[in-house]
């Protein structure tokens, strides 16, 4: 099943110019909680305790991608190519040629994504986790001024809510958090107004705990494997259903 998303409205806050429409493609469970289990396996403490504490059979697996991407690929999630390829191009100096080829994603539509999630639902925080940073590192402290550096032990982790909410804030965080071989946010009802930085493992389990999707890096950078939980909805004759 193929969904077109588009998002609408304008927004105070500072905004791509330019965002391709994403299409929603839906992932076999069986093939797709594999990837997952091997990304979440002996990270750090949110993906230990997601993979621990979710039930994704309580929810559904599936990627976001522009037009014109190679659907034959969706289940490549280590390989790339599955984007429309940008061209190649060259620079040339002191007479010599070089060829490079940049690689396409969906990274700026994905932040306009979950920038949507979070207006639509101001219960709703964003987390990244960060795999290669020491919580000291001087590159962090625009982040940490904006509020967003958590700390579990020795690990750091972004939080995106709803009073530092913003474009800007999410691709950030996004970009601080991604690496080729693990990349993990998610999107949580967990209850973040506090005044400390400092999460206990109980938090983590809250955050996980109350996880409404999922989100993972794939196809070499170039999209995301994502997980939704179902949400449930009642019909006129009282009897609950799943939407998705």
């Amino acid at each position: 099943m193929m969904v077109k998303l588009m998002f609408y409205g304008k927004s105070s806050t500072k905004e791509p110019s330019r965002v391709k429409k994403l299409y929603r493609h839906e992932l076999d469970f069986d093939r797709t909680i594999e990837f997952v289990k091997d990304n979440l396996t002996d990270i750090n403490a949110l993906s230990t305790e997601l993979l621990k504490l979710v039930d994704f059979r309580s929810g559904a697996f599936f990627t976001l991608l522009t037009s014109g991407s190679d659907l034959d690929r969706l289940h490549e999630f280590k390989g790339g190519v599955v984007l429309p390829q940008n061209p190649i191009e060259f620079t040339e100096k002191n007479g010599k040629k070089s060829f490079f080829q940049k690689v396409p994603t969906v990274e700026k539509e994905l932040c306009e994504f979950i920038l949507h999630k979070l207006n639509f639902n101001p219960k709703l925080s964003c987390v990244f986790d960060e795999v290669t940073l020491d919580p000291d590192d001087r590159s962090l402290k625009a982040l940490y001024e904006k509020k967003c550096v958590y700390l579990y032990e020795n690990e750091v982790i972004y939080v995106i809510k709803e009073n530092n909410k913003n474009f800007e804030v999410i691709q950030n965080c996004m970009d601080k958090s991604f690496s080729f071989w693990h990349s993990v946010g998610v999107l949580t009802e967990a209850d973040f107004f506090t005044d400390s930085n400092v999460l206990s493992l109980e938090d983590i389990q809250t955050i996980c705990k109350n996880t409404k999707m999922i989100i993972i890096s794939a196809y070499d950078g170039e999209a995301y494997v994502l997980w939704e939980k179902n949400l449930k909805i009642k019909e006129d004759n009282g009897k609950s259903k799943s939407k998705k």
